[in-house]
């Protein structure tokens, strides 16, 4: 692959990477409980309802999870992989884009996750103003998994180490991922 061919996949895995960012929020938002009204969760979701409103109808939802929003993150992932190593000239079995794929979205979700709360610590450090949009977003998406680590010692009063543990978690299933050959690809 030459010059040309690494600049096409640099813009395959922007377009790729910012297309299946959308489609997990899509699914994680209404999981975590983020406010509907939320200028940002609008935002997401005007971007994905042109194709998830109408793969909605056909595939309804279970609960708050949305099928339609997983199959089609899944979908778009596996296509990303097929298209990075047609790009690359490299061959690779149906089997293993369908796991590459599925490796994708998972290492995906956890990365943002994993981001989500390294800024949310930092920022607390700051006086953020919950009443901004991107505050309360990132709040209402990192309460969830941050909640599970609250009670895991030590406790210091004042000191939450809760991102701490979740963010170590999160790295060690993803390493846990990649080990077992369902790191995905980055995209």
């Amino acid at each position: 692959m030459g010059y040309f061919g690494g600049i096409v996949l640099i813009l395959l895995q922007v377009v790729f990477g910012l297309v299946l960012f959308l489609l997990i929020l899509r699914v994680v938002l209404p999981l975590s409980g983020a406010r509907f009204k939320n200028p940002l969760c609008q935002l997401v979701y005007k971007a994905t309802n042109p194709v998830l409103g109408p793969l909605g109808k056909v595939i309804p939802n279970y609960r708050r999870v949305s099928l339609a929003g997983i199959l089609l993150t899944w979908v778009i992932a596996t296509l990303g992989v097929l298209a990075l190593f047609a790009v690359a000239g490299q061959a690779i079995s149906i089997p293993m884009v369908l796991l590459l794929g599925l490796g994708t979205v998972i290492n995906l979700t956890l990365g943002l996750y994993f981001w989500a709360i390294v800024v949310r610590a930092v920022m607390s450090f700051f006086s953020p103003d919950y009443g901004n949009p991107a505050v309360e977003l990132l709040n209402d998406l990192t309460a969830p998994v941050l909640r599970l680590f609250r009670k895991m010692p030590p406790r210091m009063s004042g000191l939450d180490l809760s991102p701490l543990w979740a963010c170590v978690a999160i790295r060690i299933v993803q390493y846990s991922l990649g080990y077992i050959g369902l790191g995905g690809i980055s995209l």
